[in-house]
């Protein structure tokens, strides 16, 4: 069974780094490069900015299990009128499995619990598996956006809806 638990603690959060520094090692180097995929380790995905999201409320972080094992992560944030998905990251053995979909039921719960009217989310416009997972889902794409995220690099990504009906 696939479920998340939600981040309260320090330990909780290095286990969260560890996992990205896996994933984003495996899985973004040959598409970001080295150099930005440190860089975005370093400020995007490192303990000290979990902290401070969590901290000041800006995201909540869940580490995704799978019976007793840790398999990924989930930050999410809480915008006006949707769910904003900002982080789902699955080490590579547990990707395919099912996982990412029962986690998206699960998100889809919390958001209409909170009347959200649905799911948004920016994907790297050349991560195919994550952009087919997403299509698949029933995600539309909405937008294509570069964002500057400092050190000289930017996030290259298409924007995704999920409507709630």
């Amino acid at each position: 069974m696939t479920k998340l638990v939600p981040v309260r603690d320090t330990l909780q959060v290095e286990d969260i780094a560890h996992m990205a520094e896996i994933i984003w090692q495996e899985h973004y180097l040959p598409i970001l490069g080295e150099a930005q995929v440190r860089y975005m380790l370093a400020t995007l995905q490192s303990e000290e900015k979990m902290v401070q999201d969590i901290a000041h409320n800006k995201a909540d972080y869940f580490i995704i299990e799978a019976g007793v094992s840790e398999i990924g992560y989930v930050a999410i944030e809480w915008q006006e009128n949707v769910l904003f998905l900002s982080k789902l990251y699955l080490l590579k053995e547990a990707r395919g499995l099912g996982h990412a979909a029962a986690i998206l039921k699960e998100l889809l719960q919390m958001a209409t619990e909170r009347g959200m009217n649905g799911i948004t989310l920016t994907v790297n416009k050349y991560n195919s598996d994550a952009i087919a997972f997403y299509e698949k889902a029933g995600f539309e794409r909405t937008d294509s956006i570069i964002s500057d995220i400092g050190g000289g690099y930017v996030m290259d990504d298409y924007v995704y809806h999920l409507e709630i009906t």
